[in-house]
């Protein structure tokens, strides 16, 4: 059982950092193994429009991190996304990371990942977490990785009023997710 978690916060101590290290810890107690990316320590170029992906159907031709993580994503069993939302939207540089699953989707708009991957987000906001604004940029942005097939598992908002003690509705929650995301 592989887990890859894809880290999109740059903020140490940040609450979706949090969260989602209980979801990682949660997965590894049920035994999967767990490999992180972190978006902010990443060489992460963003989509050019080349094409060269679909004409050959192959994953991204440019030279940066996303190599190794869609190595990764090939053999993996289920992804976890985390994402600050800046200004509305899932933060910047979790768009281009985004973006650059393009490769996934064959010209006959087949999709090249193999299907039932399992999915879980974190999106945290300084607004309330039961803000309604922002539930359809979040479900605009999963559309991307379960129009690939992957299977949503779970999703936590994390608001600026949030509690995310240790025994609380949202860690609770995360243990959960990580359970489900470890498990076969």
């Amino acid at each position: 059982m592989k887990l890859v978690a894809v880290l999109g916060s740059s903020r140490e101590g940040s609450k979706s950092k949090a969260v989602a290290q209980r979801i990682i810890d949660s997965a590894k107690a049920k035994g999967a193994q767990v490999e992180i990316y972190e978006i902010d320590k990443m060489n992460l170029k963003g989509c050019v429009g080349c094409g060269s992906c679909r004409k050959n159907g192959t994953d991204c031709v440019l030279n940066d991190d996303m190599k190794d993580y869609f190595k990764s994503l090939h053999s993996c069993d289920s992804l976890l996304i985390t994402a600050p939302n800046y200004y509305s939207m899932p933060a910047g540089q979790m768009i281009t990371f985004m973006n650059r699953h393009y490769c996934l989707t064959n010209a006959d708009r087949t999709q090249r990942l193999r299907p039932g991957i399992r999915l879980a987000a974190v999106f945290a906001q300084g607004a309330p977490q039961d803000y309604p604004k922002y539930v359809p940029h979040y479900d605009w942005y999963l559309s991307t990785f379960t129009g690939k097939g992957m299977e949503l598992v779970g999703s936590i908002t994390v608001g600026g009023d949030s509690d995310i003690s240790e025994n609380g509705e949202i860690m609770t929650k995360a243990e959960e997710i990580g359970c489900a995301l470890g498990s076969i």
